[in-house]
């Protein structure tokens, strides 16, 4: 497996991840009390873990390409 098809993984899990926060939203206006709290902390997670799955798929995809854009990083002579 390249990291490329490694990457695309990834970001299909992130799609699936999307997905199902989606599903869960749709849910918040029939909850109240202790059930909207805890839906609403399962989303949230959902949202770091599909943020976390898309930037390394991404990175993962891109990792072989070149590009023209110098990383962010400064030498300060001191």
């Amino acid at each position: 497996m390249t990291l490329e098809q490694l990457g695309e993984q990834y970001l299909n899990q992130a799609q699936e991840l999307h997905s199902l926060i989606c599903v869960y939203s749709a849910q918040l206006k029939n909850l109240d009390g202790i059930k909207l709290y805890e839906m609403n902390a399962r989303i949230v997670t959902l949202r770091d873990m599909e943020r976390d799955m898309r930037i390394t798929g991404k990175q993962l995809v891109d990792y072989y390409v070149k590009s023209s854009k110098k990383p962010y990083v400064k030498h300060y002579n001191v």
